[in-house]
């Protein structure tokens, strides 16, 4: 019987892979705008609830239904270009460690190859490039900036219930130059530092703001990057012990939320939504004083077929190189770090989050991918998205793109 059982149990699940093949989306990435994009913090992997962007995008007709894996950023490009140890088809489990894959057997898309599309808010680098092309032979990867979300500095000391931070005083923090609570508060002991551990879009963002406003010397200065280790080389090479790495925004959180004396950069809807206490920088706060209007990009600051090519040695501001041997179409849109680095009005530490996808092999997905790469600047989708604008601390973004631009970027 057991047996009989086993073999209906593998009977139905056939079944129910088949008809549901074609009819989700599979994607995953950056976990800064997971909230917005899904609505869920309790999972890794999300179906979208009532509200998100993506059960909007999901509820217009012709379009189906989406998941989405919270991998981090850097995992979530690796996956995307199919880097040897990852697959669109390996699970998506809740817990620390970083996921490889997202999931895409569980949501009934055994038949996938390729992911239909990522989220991160690391633009796509030299090596991220390289590792598409070189995996992908056949696709270019679509890349267009999606939304922009506040980075909070949360935090949890006994003692303590409002934090005002100056810019200055966050530089000193982060560098490991201010190291005990009654240095920035009336009370005391080690600050216990909590860093993104995985490849991630929010570390990239945290560290452009720091890199722009903190200075330093040549010798010792913040680095723009995704890996939080290269941001801070040049003052730690080697961690202090009580500064301690968690994998995604939800995880920092978390961590943060049941640990006394801790402090860390995290994305504001997660702290808010997680019912963290977070400091105000230079007396603005990353939930009221920021998308209460979408976040303008101009025209000048999109930088068509470019990548992030490293850091400048002297000052660790990123530096951007044209693709070698790219496509002659505007479908990798970088928007110049230096245009979001420290905004002129609102809240100073902010994140852009980008949308990718394949330009080919997208097979019978074709039309519902490139509703989706148009989606963050349709407005009759925007405007009835609840999880992303004012007092959720993530905001659509003010762009030039059109509609027959970003769809035709993604082909079957």
């Amino acid at each position: 019987m057991k047996t009989l059982a086993g073999a209906l149990v593998l009977g139905f699940t056939a079944i129910a892979s088949a008809a549901h093949a074609g009819t989700t989306l599979v994607g995953g990435g950056a976990t800064l705008p997971a909230l917005g994009y899904g609505g869920d913090v309790t999972h890794r992997q999300i179906t979208p609830v009532t509200g998100s962007f993506l059960y909007v995008y999901s509820a217009q007709a012709g379009n189906p239904q989406t998941s989405y894996c919270q991998t981090g950023s850097g995992a979530g490009k690796n996956i995307l270009a199919g880097v040897s140890g990852t697959s669109v088809q390996n699970a998506c489990p809740d817990g620390s460690a970083t996921p490889t894959g997202f999931g895409a057997a569980a949501v009934g898309r055994s038949d996938l190859t390729q992911p239909n599309f990522a989220g991160a808010d690391s633009p796509l680098s030299a090596s991220d490039y390289s590792n598409y092309v070189t995996n992908r032979s056949s696709s270019f990867p679509v890349e267009f900036p999606a939304v922009a979300g506040a980075v909070a500095i949360a935090f949890d000391k006994s003692g303590v219930d409002t934090l005002n931070l100056t810019d200055a005083q966050v530089c000193q923090i982060f560098s490991g130059q201010v190291t005990d609570w009654s240095q920035i508060s009336s009370a005391s002991g080690p600050i216990n530092v909590v860093f993104r551990s995985d490849g991630s879009g929010t570390t990239f963002g945290f560290s452009n703001h720091l890199s722009a406003v903190c200075g330093g010397t040549a010798a010792s200065h913040f680095v723009t990057d995704q890996a939080f280790t290269n941001v801070v080389a040049k003052y730690q090479s080697t961690l202090p012990s009580n500064w301690v790495g968690q994998s995604g925004n939800p995880n920092v959180a978390n961590y943060v939320a049941n640990n006394d004396g801790t402090i860390a950069y995290v994305e504001a809807a997660n702290a808010a939504n997680d019912g963290l206490l977070y400091a105000t920088v230079n007396n603005l706060d990353p939930i009221n004083d920021f998308g209460n209007a979408a976040l303008p990009i101009s025209s000048s600051s999109v930088n068509y077929n470019y990548v992030i090519s490293g850091a400048n040695a002297t000052t660790g501001r990123p530096t951007m190189a044209a693709i070698s041997g790219a496509p002659s179409t505007q479908c990798i849109a970088l928007v110049d770090p230096s245009a979001y680095a420290n905004p002129s009005s609102g809240y100073p530490i902010v994140a852009v989050s980008y949308l990718l996808a394949n330009s080919a092999n997208n097979g019978s997905d074709k039309t519902a991918v490139q509703n989706l790469m148009w989606a963050p600047y349709n407005s009759t989708i925007t405007g009835s998205v609840k999880t992303i604008g004012k007092a959720t601390g993530l905001s659509f973004l003010s762009t030039s793109f059109t509609q027959t631009q970003v769809q035709g970027c993604v082909g079957a």
